[in-house]
């Protein structure tokens, strides 16, 4: 590999997405997201988009990736030894693209970046969070990656159910980028949903909305169920 980074988390892009998928998040991020030297983005940044791109666009060379890729993060060999016309990464961590070596067990982390990896069935999380949620409505810290590895953002709790919440932010992020959220009430993987620009006192913040993909709720002083998911 020319690059030791994920091209699939470069491009923010799922191992089993199809060249039009690959195709439409490289122009994002060159053109609407301004990475292109051009528009003001960083020579480097640019050069790692085009790099990913042109592995991941072309099957041969994706095959070729896909199993240097899996062998990396998995340590084990791969049973083929001519390179796949189609992705042969078939599970993977939804938040940083860390192929896995077989479908993640409840309560299992990604060896990488510690998501959560499965969640639970949604009447059982429904029923275990219920009454908690009401709870800590507007309150409660967390912390979000957009990529990985990074430092990340702080951000306040607006409003939380078992399907997703609202933090209040005060940097932007677009819709569909997937990110990590951790924080004393929850870790979760999840996928921005709507973002508002709102201005309080003066200071210029940001509402996000998300939708939560894979989730963890803890306990936290007695005010927030134990939900495993």
């Amino acid at each position: 590999m020319k690059s030791r980074r994920n091209y699939y988390r470069v491009l923010h892009i799922q191992p089993d997405a199809p060249f039009e998928i690959i195709r439409a998040s490289y122009r994002t991020l060159m053109k609407e997201l301004r990475q292109h030297p051009d528009l003001g983005g960083e020579h480097w940044n640019a050069k790692v988009l085009n790099e990913a791109y042109e592995v991941l666009s072309d099957p041969f060379q994706r095959g070729v990736y896909d199993i240097k890729l899996y062998e990396y993060y998995t340590k084990e060999p791969f049973s083929s030894k001519e390179p796949e016309k189609t992705p042969i990464i078939r599970v993977f961590c939804p938040f940083c693209k860390r192929p896995l070596a077989r479908k993640a067990s409840p309560n299992e982390t990604c060896y990488t970046c510690s998501c959560p990896l499965e969640s639970s069935d949604d009447e059982e999380l429904e029923q275990k969070c219920r009454r908690s949620v009401v709870r800590i409505k507007k309150f409660g810290k967390i912390r979000f990656y957009s990529y990985w590895p990074q430092k990340g953002d702080d951000a306040d709790i607006i409003d939380l159910s078992p399907k997703g919440m609202r933090f209040l932010s005060k940097k932007g992020l677009p819709n569909n980028i997937v990110i990590k959220v951790s924080g004393a009430l929850l870790k979760a993987i999840a996928k921005v949903v709507e973002c508002h620009r709102r201005k309080i006192n003066g200071t210029i913040f940001y509402s996000v909305g998300v939708q939560f993909q894979t989730v963890t709720f803890a306990i936290s002083s007695g005010s927030f169920v134990s939900a495993s998911a």
